[in-house]
């Protein structure tokens, strides 16, 4: 089994954002959680309307999302 802590210079979080399909587009990728959410604001300033998803990598649970549609 592989291990569950990933190494300190792996990216552990992914900014998603979700298409017209519903299907989850990788944007972004960050090594923090601090950093994951500061960013997903300012992606989503970027794209309006559509919406962004902060996703767990090791656990692909999601945290967080912006309003879209």
């Amino acid at each position: 089994m592989g291990a569950m802590n990933p190494a300190p210079a792996e990216f552990r979080y992914d900014i998603l954002i979700e298409d017209a399909d519903g299907r989850n587009l990788p944007l972004e990728s960050v090594r923090d959680l601090a950093t994951a959410r500061e960013r997903l604001p300012a992606l989503a300033a970027q794209y309006p309307g559509t919406r962004l998803l902060l996703r767990n990598r090791l656990t692909s649970k999601i945290l967080a999302q912006t309003e879209g549609y």
